[in-house]
């Protein structure tokens, strides 16, 4: 019995040790385990968890059959999920219960067999036609629920499309409007999205990346000035970063995310883009992915997104493949939690490929794992977007509550604070809302407002005693000048008289 309580102090001590260790190197594993976020000064911190992972499904628990490779998934307004199981040669369709509805186990194109073993990309038109990205065939297959393409759309022919590198048409995903214009992400194309309307024409670019001016950029292009043809052959060629995926609102906006970011804290890794193509995501504190790890002078990064996904109330959610992260952004683009991660248990993956959503839950594919993860709010991540939505339509009061009972469950949420200080800032509490963004420490335009609004509210309840005491100290001062002038004139005299006399 002593032995046995003696090893098992030793194993407490050596635990004990490992975690005394960990902390002192700076090393927190809160990552991979629970949600987090990053703080004014990007920092990780832990952060109540927003999203847990209630299930997952696979082919042989849905009575499909095992999945084979599956490349993308898509939620159509009905509520039913389209997932192309690529290697399988077939789309499952699965109902909002996540039950198997129905499979297309074969297409056909003018009585003859078409494969969609390089389909990546997958959309549901409202009409309920299936927009199909097919990358290996250059192409996209428009099909119907029965498997049968009505429309094969290859290269257009335009004066608009050079014959180079940039302007491939290998078609990774798609999407369209309610004007029925197609968009479309090609591989190694740099110039943005496709867009080709109705009748199959091209309409030109939409939305690309713009290239980042950093020193280094700067001098390398200020260099290639002076330098010779066989220098420049040499030097690296400055070109924007493609897009990997994108989605659309019920609004018409798109959303886009980029792969790579020189700085995920400043960068446009994700985009909400407006029908000219400008990005409307801009603000302070946006944080867009991981901050990157610097080892002595090598730095990493941490964030490549695959997909993005975003809910009728304008939150999106953003899916990093190198991390198997889900990166929650809220309808004005800040980042409000991160969960998820990479592993062999339920709610991590291995190798996600897609994000969609489903009545207010989140659905992560699997390409290796080939399984369909669903990720379900807990309710602190109810609160958080119930604030938001109360806070955006105006009932001030409401969400000034449930921002309070996000500050009891975590009182580091440095947007709940932000949050209290608007609704504070809309009911005219001046001081409570100077207090809450001072706190929150990354609302310095509304803090500035605060500030003026005090400013311009104790000029007004203070304006009469002011203008008064103004009229006062000037009739004083006018007042006192002349009798002090009336003084010093008269004693003037008197002194003069005086010296005439004596």
């Amino acid at each position: 019995m002593k032995h046995l309580l003696r090893k098992r102090k030793r194993v407490c001590l050596a635990a004990a040790a490992v975690v005394i260790l960990l902390l002192g190197n700076g090393i927190w594993p809160v990552k991979a385990y629970a949600d987090y976020r990053y703080d004014v000064f990007g920092n990780a911190i832990p952060s109540q968890y927003s999203y847990v992972a209630e299930a997952d499904y696979n082919g042989l628990q849905l009575g499909v059959g095992a999945f084979s490779s599956p490349t993308d998934l898509y939620v159509s307004k009905e509520g039913k999920i389209y997932i192309v199981d690529a290697g399988n040669d077939r789309i499952v369709v699965l109902n909002r219960e996540y039950e198997a509805d129905r499979g297309i186990d074969s297409f056909h194109m003018n009585g003859e067999a078409v494969s969609i073993k390089g389909v990546t990309g997958i959309f549901v038109h409202t009409d309920g036609l299936l927009y199909l990205a097919d990358k290996t065939g250059g192409r996209i297959l428009v099909s119907d629920e029965k498997g049968e393409i009505v429309r094969c759309i290859t290269r257009p022919d335009s004066a608009l499309l050079e014959e180079s590198s940039t302007t491939t048409f290998l078609p990774r995903k798609v999407l369209v409007d309610s004007r029925d214009i197609i968009y479309m992400l090609s591989e190694n194309s740099t110039q943005g999205a496709y867009m080709i309307d109705a009748g199959g024409s091209f309409l030109g670019f939409y939305g690309r990346n713009e290239v980042q001016l950093t020193f280094r950029r700067l001098y390398e292009l200020t260099l290639r000035r002076f330098a010779s043809e066989e220098q420049r052959s040499r030097m690296q060629n400055f070109i924007p970063v493609e897009f990997t995926n994108f989605d659309i609102d019920d609004e018409g906006f798109i959303y886009t995310v980029t792969a790579y970011s020189d700085s995920p804290a400043n960068d446009e890794m994700v985009k909400k883009l407006n029908p000219l193509g400008n990005n409307i995501y801009t603000g302070q504190w946006m944080t867009w992915g991981d901050m990157p790890e610097v080892t002595g002078s090598k730095t990493t990064y941490n964030t490549s997104y695959t997909d993005i996904a975003v809910d009728e109330d304008g939150f999106a959610f953003a899916l990093d493949s190198y991390s198997g992260r889900i990166f929650w952004f809220d309808n004005v683009g800040c980042q409000q939690a991160i969960f998820g991660g990479s592993g062999a248990y339920l709610g991590a993956f291995t190798s996600p490929v897609a994000i969609d959503l489903l009545d207010g839950n989140v659905l992560v594919l699997d390409g290796v794992k080939n399984n369909l993860t669903v990720f379900e709010p807990t309710y602190f991540g109810g609160l958080i977007k119930e604030a938001y939505l109360l806070l955006n339509d105006g009932f001030y009061g409401e969400s000034r509550e449930l921002f309070e009972e996000i500050v009891r469950m975590d009182s580091n949420y440095d947007w709940a604070y932000a949050g209290l200080g608007r609704a504070c800032y809309e009911e005219g509490d001046w001081e409570m809302a100077k207090i809450y963004f001072e706190k929150s420490g990354i609302s310095t335009e509304y803090y500035s407002e605060v500030k003026g609004e005090m400013r311009n509210r104790n000029m007004k309840e203070h304006f009469t005693a002011i203008f008064f005491g103004v009229i006062l100290v000037c009739f004083v001062i006018i007042v006192g000048g002349k009798l002090l002038a009336a003084y010093l004139a008269e004693r003037k005299k008197h002194v003069g008289g005086r010296e005439v006399e004596s």
